[in-house]
């Protein structure tokens, strides 16, 4: 074969693959995409942390240590009044020792009348000259005896019913039994170990929580912690009410991490909650929403649409009957929407279902544009 015969053949082989491919490629069929279009609307960047309902005042119920548990008027989660008797301690010992100091006061009162008989009788004798004044010295020092004796028993007698009073156990607040420390029958124990001279200590049957004083406590996560500052809005979720909020306050933000069996470093956060305290309890579990930043009139598209790309964002938007992968900068990220500061128009059409196939240039078909 002729050198320019081989050279033509070669060409048109050449043209006819070249020719072969541009009909394969503009005949490629196009990815069926749903679009949206970016929306202006207030967004606000939140926080959310789980938690539970507690009482901000807690007050512990004591008995004097030693004694023996008669009854137990109270199970915990129980409401109580102030003054209600909540237990009893056995004063069967103290009762007999009041019977006998009672005994002892009336005779003591007895002899000291019969003392300052004697005394006065003693004071006319001696003004007659009949008695010494010794004889009256002597009865002025047995008045005085039996009258110190008399203040003895009366003490004594105070002690003892001050002592039999702390038998009867009442409740020091209206409130709410959150643990029970004692049962009916049983001793409470004095402590083992006290300082030489140290006074005994009174031991704990039950701990109250304050009605009326109840707020969120929330363990934020050690990534969102530096977040949060007191006075801040915030909204409590309660698992016993869906669909209801309830607004709050961030009282006191914790210094020091939450000691967690599952080691994460968690912050206590307290919350006011300033609605909903006629069915809020103490226990009630729920989670917090604390509002870090918010804007109105914002550019947003769904974060779902958006893709990560090391440091960069994108999105696929519409040009031309092709996907074009374009960066976005965003600002303010909510729940469901992030703010759009660049990238993208107010009328451009982002592509939402269809996206995870896609290519930069790839022909599309909207198959339904939301708007």
């Amino acid at each position: 074969m002729k050198p320019g015969v081989r050279t033509w053949l070669i060409v048109g082989v050449v043209l006819t693959g070249a020719v072969g491919a541009y009909r394969y490629l503009g005949s490629e069929t196009p990815e069926r995409v749903t679009v949206i279009t970016p929306s202006t609307q207030t967004i606000e960047e939140t926080v959310a942390a789980s938690g539970g309902m507690v009482s901000s005042r807690t007050v512990l119920v004591t008995m004097d240590p030693g004694g023996r548990v008669t009854s137990i008027h109270f199970e915990e989660q129980d409401r109580v009044r102030k003054g209600q008797l909540r237990a009893r301690l056995d004063d069967s010992d103290l009762r007999g020792q009041l019977t006998q100091n009672r005994g002892n006061l009336t005779l003591a009162e007895g002899n000291l009348s019969s003392a300052e008989v004697n005394l006065n009788r003693f004071r006319r004798l001696y003004e007659k000259g009949f008695a010494a004044r010794l004889d009256v010295e002597n009865a002025q020092r047995q008045v005085e005896l039996y009258k110190t004796q008399i203040e003895d028993r009366k003490a004594a007698i105070s002690m003892l019913e001050a002592k039999r009073a702390r038998t009867m156990i009442v409740s020091p607040i209206n409130g709410v039994v959150t643990r029970k420390l004692a049962e009916e029958g049983g001793v409470v124990a004095e402590r083992d170990a006290r300082s030489p001279g140290q006074a005994s200590q009174s031991t704990a049957i039950a701990e109250l929580a304050e009605l009326g004083s109840l707020e969120f406590q929330a363990d934020v996560d050690q990534a969102d912690i530096a977040k949060i500052r007191v006075g801040q809005t915030a909204t409590v979720q309660i698992d016993a009410f869906p669909g209801r909020t309830f607004e709050a306050t961030p009282r006191e933000v914790a210094a020091a991490s939450t000691p967690d069996p599952a080691n994460r470093v968690r912050y206590a956060v307290k919350l006011v909650v300033r609605s909903g305290k006629d069915v809020l309890q103490v226990g009630m579990t729920g989670s917090a929403r604390f509002v870090i930043a918010k804007k109105a009139q914002a550019l947003t598209v769904p974060v779902a649409v958006t893709l990560q790309q090391g440091d960069d964002e994108s999105v696929f938007v519409v040009k031309n009957g092709k996907a074009s992968l374009t960066k976005i900068k965003t600002g303010l990220r909510g729940e469901d929407a992030v703010e759009v500061v660049s990238g993208v128009a107010p009328g451009d059409a982002v592509i939402d279902q269809g996206r995870a196939k896609l290519k930069d240039g790839r022909r599309v078909e909207i198959v339904d544009a939301k708007r």
